[in-house]
């Protein structure tokens, strides 16, 4: 038996005064400079491809991004050049100048106009009190990632690589693209991430770790995308291996649709596998985002379900943009592992501040509080971390 209505009632009364709340924030903020992150993205009203090699986001950076990052995005340029040795009168520093990326502080990534590096690293402190059983602290390395672009057509033939810390590669595909003003269109093939859903940098996030699409998982296959206009559309089949011993007896099937305005966007995703066992596990669910002045909105609703059990999960994120390369992240997530069994339900809050200090460095302050079943301490944590974050 369902859930009754009353409990779904009382939960989107809830929701509509958050939405309520977050508007009116908008409005009192008033209008301001925009500044990927999915909030990012919708600050801005850019799809995925305009600042990501992968299409689909996550990993490395375009040229265009690049560029937005040094003069947009970050609240202070760190003009490094500062920190280099004067060459002064020296003859053999005059006739060896030193290789840099150009003359002046700004950083391409590009070694040359055919190959290009980019990368990211993620280091945190974590303090997580768990009811009962006292607090666990701990340094963690959540992401040490090297990329690799090969233009061997520039906008045409590109290969691309993403190699993480111990030299495992969890992306090596080949990306064959149409041109974007009249052939919008292009191929993937080799290993990435499905495209699915709103690519929250968070794996931790319910919509993430639930569905299974997180920066841990990568798939083997192909992928076609099309995007003209306003419009970004994906389909994927691969190996589905990312649930079950692989048979090759059928294929995983994930496509995305968004439309994308300048100042809202909203889509939806679907995914379905069959592991070796026969069960088929569906997927599917809506995302969208608005930008109100200085508010940013992103949702997203999945639902799971796999033969047996059907789960629901979601989550509502503000941003509140105090001053450029500031952030302030509130955020709501849900997440029901079974909704034929009644009053079951986790929650999650969360408020972070992510400022990014120049063009190569971020850090991020949080706290987080969840709300389960009182049986589960673990489901009644709260937590505090603190995170560096260095790009280029």
């Amino acid at each position: 038996m369902k859930k009754i209505k009353t409990e779904g009632f009382i939960r989107l009364q809830l929701t509509c005064r958050v939405v309520t709340l977050g508007l009116l924030a908008a409005l009192l903020w008033g209008p301001g400079s925009a500044q990927a992150e999915p909030y990012l993205a919708i600050q801005e009203g850019y799809k995925c491809s305009k600042c990501h090699v992968n299409m689909t986001g996550g990993g490395k950076r375009t040229d265009f991004a690049n560029v937005y990052v040094q003069t947009r995005l970050s609240s202070n340029f760190l003009n490094w050049r500062d920190y280099l040795p004067a060459l002064g009168d020296d003859e053999d520093a005059e006739e060896n100048p030193l290789k840099t990326d150009a003359t002046s502080s700004f950083f391409s990534g590009r070694l040359n106009d055919y190959i290009a590096i980019g990368g990211d690293f993620r280091s945190f402190y974590e303090a997580v009190d768990t009811p009962g059983e006292g607090r666990d602290d701990s340094f963690n390395q959540r992401k040490q990632n090297i990329y690799l672009e090969v233009d061997l057509i520039p906008e045409r033939v590109i290969f691309y690589q993403t190699l993480e810390g111990g030299g495992d590669a969890r992306e090596i595909v080949g990306i064959l693209k149409g041109d974007l003003a009249e052939e919008p269109y292009y191929l993937k093939v080799g290993q990435f991430f499905l495209p699915y859903g709103l690519r929250l940098q968070d794996d931790s996030a319910f919509t993430r770790a639930v569905t299974g699409f997180t920066y841990g998982t990568t798939d083997v296959g192909l992928e076609f995308g099309y995007e003209p206009g306003p419009w970004s559309l994906q389909i994927a089949g691969t190996n589905g291996t990312g649930s079950s011993i692989e048979t090759n007896l059928s294929k995983r099937i994930t496509a995305s649709a968004a439309y994308v305005q300048k100042t809202y966007r909203f889509g939806a995703s679907y995914s379905s596998n069959t592991d070796a066992s026969k069960t088929e596990t569906l997927i599917y669910g809506l995302y969208a985002g608005a930008q109100f002045g200085r508010v940013g909105l992103l949702f997203e609703a999945d639902i799971v379900d796999d033969e047996t059990v059907e789960q629901y999960v979601s989550i509502l994120e503000f941003n509140f943009l105090i001053s450029r390369g500031k952030n302030l992240k509130l955020s709501y997530e849900y997440h029901d592992p079974d909704r034929d069994i009644f009053e079951n339900a986790n929650e999650r809050y969360s408020l972070v501040y992510e400022p990014f200090l120049n063009q190569f460095v971020q850090v991020r302050a949080g706290a987080r509080d969840n709300k389960g079943i009182p049986q589960n301490p673990s489901l009644n944590s709260s937590s505090y971390f603190l995170e560096l974050h260095l790009y280029f």
